[in-house]
């Protein structure tokens, strides 16, 4: 099966093509190893240093196809639907992903149309919740191509109810959460992995990883461990990510700020805590969301207290002291005290991204099929045993 890809390049401080990471980039990635032709079509936002406007490159067994976008963004856009009308000609992808944002669904739904492919839509967030919907017709745009798609992937159960009930999606519905890279994300010994990060061998080390930012709650996380040090002797706050400029990181000597850690040592990071926090607001982006790093942390064996939004509320059946209200910074206080007491993992079941490529695979099977040529294409979905790296 022919698959066209379309995405956004540059998410959570880190570029798909560069860094490797993220959804954005697994899911292609599996896809082509369960025997797919993939071409993933990056659009970046703004220009990098290192990078130049456009390039093609073939890895993991992807053709990979990056555009900036420039400063005149309604032109970079016509430009950019311009190419891939000509990508679509040329490639003749039996299904078409709209991932990453709107605009990325937008475009694909035109392309969908245009050539009469069967269209998937990944939302790997609520969209909605994303400042580009202010744009006129952005929103009800997103909504269109989510409705009138074949199938509609999305990353929590939370998610895939707004989908049916709010967008009315005609197509099938699936949770695909966001899963974890197994030759990073695994238990070593926590002072093994301080010496690799040159964080403090003696002590006691909560933190987090990923956007330390307002809009993520980030503020309560403060606030409870500047609590919690006259609690606790040698308590640190170690942390890593992009930050913004409305919530600076307290000048503390126990706090350790990492900066922006390349993923493959998030997990040596995770291994030297004895507390993970996971942020998040009770919001239109956190309602629906599902915190990749809640595998992450659990995959190090990690014992983690997160904020209690909807999705986590249902993982943490009958361990909800290790949940706080993101609003009451003094319910942190109380999770992170009982952790580093309890020092309780949850068992939740963690998937791979291989195994989530399976799922997506079978997504892309039953949106082919509901076209003539899908039907006569021979598309199947594969198990497991059958993807081939």
């Amino acid at each position: 099966m022919r698959v066209l890809v379309l995405t956004k390049q540059l998410y959570m401080g880190k570029d798909l093509l560069a860094d490797r990471f993220g959804r954005f980039y697994e899911i292609p990635k599996m896809l082509a190893g369960c025997g797919n032709e993939i071409r993933c079509v990056c659009l970046k936002y703004r220009s990098t240093a290192d990078r130049p406007p456009h390039t093609e490159s073939h890895f993991d067994n992807v053709q990979w196809d990056s555009y900036l976008l420039g400063p005149n963004w309604p032109a970079g856009l016509f430009r950019q639907y311009r190419r891939l009308k000509k990508v679509a000609t040329e490639f003749k992808p039996d299904v078409i992903v709209g991932m990453s944002d709107s605009l990325h669904v937008i475009m694909a739904s035109f392309l969908s149309t245009k050539f009469a492919i069967p269209l998937v839509v990944d939302l790997y967030d609520n969209f909605e919740s994303y400042g580009a919907t202010r744009i006129p017709g952005m929103k009800s745009g997103l909504k269109r191509g989510i409705r009138v798609a074949s199938a509609v992937s999305v990353v929590s159960d939370n998610l895939a109810a707004k989908v049916r009930n709010e967008y009315r999606a005609l197509g099938i519905v699936r949770t695909v959460t966001n899963a974890i890279c197994p030759e990073i994300f695994y238990s070593i010994e926590k002072k093994i992995a301080r010496k690799r990060l040159g964080l403090p061998q003696a002590g006691v080390l909560i933190g987090t990883a990923g956007a330390l930012t307002g809009d993520r709650g980030i503020v309560a996380l403060y606030g409870g461990f500047t609590a919690l040090s006259k609690k606790f002797d040698n308590l640190y706050l170690v942390l890593a990510g992009p930050r913004d400029d409305q919530s600076k990181i307290p000048d503390d000597p126990n706090i350790i700020d990492l900066g922006e850690v390349p993923q493959f040592q998030v997990g040596s990071l995770f291994n030297a805590l004895d507390v993970g926090v996971i942020c998040n607001r009770k919001n239109a982006f956190g309602t629906y969301c599902f915190p990749q790093k809640l595998y992450e942390m659990l995959a190090c064996e990690l014992p983690v207290v997160a904020a209690d939004v909807d999705v986590m509320r249902r993982l943490f059946v009958g361990a909800e002291r290790f949940l706080y209200d993101p609003e009451r910074p003094n319910t942190l206080i109380e999770a992170v005290t009982a952790q580093l007491n309890a020092a309780y993992v949850p068992p939740i079941p963690i998937p791979t991204w291989k195994d989530q490529g399976v799922l997506f695979n079978d997504l892309l099977g039953h949106a082919a099929a509901t076209s003539p040529q899908g039907k006569s294409s021979g598309v199947r979905a594969l198990s497991e045993r059958q993807i081939s790296f």
